[in-house]
């Protein structure tokens, strides 16, 4: 019975309330099923106790998290060590929730034939009828959108709300037959399989770039050179040129063309961008921060607008920029026109590159190179954030062809680029694919027993 309505108004029995939650009973959450059931005659509470001593003789480990994907994570078999506080096992083919994220998805089923591991009490654990329903079924049914809904209106408490054991299994869920519930995660595993093939030949293409770009140049892709030998590392005196980072001055040079420092490229000074805040909203000039600038060179659509901004800060056509500071240290980015009005935030370097000897798009898809990245790892300051400043990046070394090879460097490199992005697009049509055609066949159609 849904709530009387009065304009403004909404009456609800007082028979109806077993607690005070307004969300249970404003949010519309009830759903039609033709074959329904009740989540405890199907699910099988299970809590067996297990000691650390159990634990380590097993080599069982605990869990840390599971994420709104869905997935598990596990701590360090050493945490067992330290770890206070009583444990449960999880045996295979069984199902946990986390009290406090399952209205997020944060749902695990450990399949049949996986390791056990040992969990707190916030994560009740089940094993169920298998002639009842499929487990890999209930798990992608449990983590819709719809049951994510569902769940948000069944917490309780105020500083972190859960969703305790009796009001989950009190949920009632649609069950088709055991043969459904196959077929439609059958059609589900079949679309991921797809994502993941295309995934892989995305992949595939990433090492092709690297592979072709050193072998165009004539580089011998060099392994690790540091000889680690107990807790000490060796390098030769010779290859250090700074004793505040492990740096060196060799460098694997092309074997083909000319190799010069990254100041030999450029036209005047680094510039570092502009100190002032970013709003969110729509302007006709683009804040460039770190943050939005993806790997692959494209900006994400996480738009922000400078508060304020002066001319100086306004990028030109093929200004390059290289993150200085923080995980993304080394992170470049080539301005064009199409990217829109834009300045450039503090933690950017700008360069303005001589474009009569460097062709900017094969110095950017040089950047992404294995090469340039062991040289920002090299290279980078490490004591608190990483960090290289926009004169210690002028020392980077990059090979210089000829611009016409330049040019035909970067015209191959951005036509895999184009199929890599057009592969991972794929993928995550095939993975959305799978959700919907699921969630659409069970709540949509209806099933009989025939």
């Amino acid at each position: 019975m849904h709530p009387t309505t009065k304009k403004y108004l909404h009456f609800i029995p007082l028979t109806k309330f077993s607690l005070w939650d307004v969300k249970r009973y404003t949010r519309k959450t009830d759903l039609l099923f033709s074959n329904v059931a009740f989540l405890n005659e199907i699910l099988i509470p299970y809590k067996k106790s297990v000691s650390k001593d159990e634990m380590i003789t097993n080599k069982w480990q605990i869990i840390s998290k599971i994420n709104f994907g869905g997935k598990l994570f596990l701590r360090d078999f050493d945490e067992i060590h330290t770890y206070k506080g009583s444990l449960s096992l999880v045996p295979d083919n069984a199902i946990i929730y986390s009290k406090i994220n399952v209205r997020h998805g944060c749902i695990y089923f450990n399949e049949k034939g996986d390791s056990p591991f040992g969990v707190s009490s916030e994560y009740p654990t089940y094993i169920f009828d298998e002639t009842k329903v499929n487990g890999s079924f209930l798990h992608l049914l449990l983590r819709s959108d719809a049951f994510k809904k569902i769940l948000n209106t069944k917490t309780t408490g105020i500083s972190k709300a859960r969703v305790k054991a009796d009001e989950f299994l009190n949920l009632q869920i649609p069950l088709p037959p055991l043969v459904a519930q196959t077929r439609l995660v059958e059609n589900y595993n079949a679309h991921l399989h797809r994502a993941e093939e295309l995934e892989q030949n995305a992949n595939q293409l990433e090492k092709e770039i690297e592979n072709y770009l050193f072998e165009t140049l004539g580089i011998e892709k060099e392994e690790k050179k540091l000889t680690e030998k107990g807790k000490l590392y060796f390098v030769n005196l010779k290859d250090i040129s700074r004793w505040d980072v492990w740096t060196t001055n060799k460098q694997k040079n092309t074997s083909i063309f000319s190799t010069v420092n990254f100041c030999d490229i450029i036209h005047g000074k680094p510039m570092y961008g502009a100190n002032v805040k970013g709003v969110k909203q729509k302007s006709d000039i683009r804040y460039v921060r770190i943050t939005d600038i993806n790997e692959d060179g494209t900006l994400n659509d996480d738009f922000a607008s400078p508060q304020f901004f002066e001319d100086k800060y306004l990028l030109k056509e093929n200004d390059f920029l290289i993150a200085r500071s923080g995980n993304t240290v080394g992170k470049t980015f080539l301005y064009q026109k199409s990217h829109g009005k834009a300045i450039f935030a503090g933690y950017l370097v700008k360069y303005v590159l001589n474009t009569e000897k460097i062709y900017p798009q094969y110095l950017f898809h040089f950047t992404k190179s294995y090469s340039f990245k062991k040289w920002i790892d090299a290279n980078q300051r490490i004591a608190g954030q990483p960090n290289i400043n926009g004169q210690e990046y002028l020392k980077a070394p990059i090979p210089l062809p000829p611009l016409s090879v330049q040019e035909a460097i970067a015209h191959h490199i951005q036509g895999l680029r184009a199929e890599i992005k057009r592969l991972r697009a794929s993928a995550e049509e095939s993975k959305t694919k799978a959700i919907k055609e699921f969630e659409n066949e069970i709540f949509e159609n209806t099933y009989n027993d025939n």
